[in-house]
């Protein structure tokens, strides 16, 4: 074996063992013990989960703290949270969540049946709107009828194993068949790609939307619904036994309790506040 495999097998070794190590505890040893780790790996989303100044900040943040916080005055249990790893590729994240044992996945995973196969929920901590946004000179249109005439020449470009594929999909399918479809890594970098090409549009959460609004992108979100919101919540395996405390604290009480709503206008805006349902 030449110097060249050697080192590509010491990597590939390594890699594994950083892998491997994205881990914490069972809730079971939490209970047992009194304390313990959860281990959580996160993709970006603004406003939702984000490094600010190196560390992670947003909404799923301040819930992470109320769960820690709920679990310590209602089970007498303390847990420190552990952020071990964060994946800026979505489907990466979704398939490092499943494959770690007692690992909680943070971002915006909108909960479907699929994904249930294969992955375990906690209950949803929001519902998100999802939206059709372009370049902000991109002509209004709306309905979906007439897409393919507003929009000649657009290509379409959506987040790779995000729920999007099936309303762009639709879209081809019913309304534009010659649609060309291609696939970016995250919404960040679509909405960059989109503020430097104005023939590209995309399906992205609302959350991600009022991202681009703050950070002042060229964008426009299109006049078309999508039906009902999406339920957002956070992944893990299906071997971790998590979502049994999960269950008793992601409840309607606490999405209607002040604390949450205030988590919500600090984080995402009074706009996104109004929409909440």
């Amino acid at each position: 074996m030449n110097k060249k495999h050697v080192l590509l097998s010491i990597l590939v070794g390594l890699a594994y063992q950083l892998s491997a190590q994205k881990t914490g505890d069972s809730w079971a040893t939490v209970k047992a013990n009194g304390s313990g780790s959860l281990a959580i790996v996160y993709y970006e989303q603004a406003g939702l989960i984000q490094d600010v100044n190196g560390k992670p900040e947003g909404l799923c943040v301040e819930i992470l703290k109320d769960f820690v916080d709920f679990v310590q005055a209602k089970h007498n249990k303390k847990i420190s949270l552990q952020y071990v790893g964060k994946e800026p590729v979505f489907t990466n994240f979704l398939s490092t969540t499943q494959k770690s044992t007692y690992v909680l996945g943070v971002t915006n995973v909108t909960i479907t049946d699929e994904r249930k196969k294969i992955l375990k929920f906690t209950p949803p901590f929001i519902s998100n709107p999802v939206v059709l946004l372009t370049h902000k000179e991109a002509p209004a249109v709306t309905s979906f009828a007439e897409l393919s005439k507003k929009l000649e020449g657009y290509t379409a470009e959506i987040i790779e194993g995000s729920t999007h594929l099936k309303y762009i999909n639709k879209i081809k399918k019913e309304n534009w068949p010659s649609l060309t479809i291609t696939y970016g890594p995250s919404g960040q970098e679509i909405l960059k790609k989109i503020a430097t090409n104005p023939k590209i549009f995309t399906i992205l959460d609302f959350t991600e939307f009022v991202d681009a609004n703050r950070k002042r992108l060229p964008t426009k979100k299109q006049n078309l619904e999508f039906g009902d919101p999406e339920q957002l919540a956070f992944i893990m395996s299906k071997q971790s036994d998590w979502d049994e405390i999960w269950k008793l604290f992601m409840t309607d009480e606490y999405r209607k309790s002040p604390k949450y709503r205030k988590n919500i206008s600090d984080n995402l805006g009074m706009a996104f506040l109004s929409i909440l349902k």
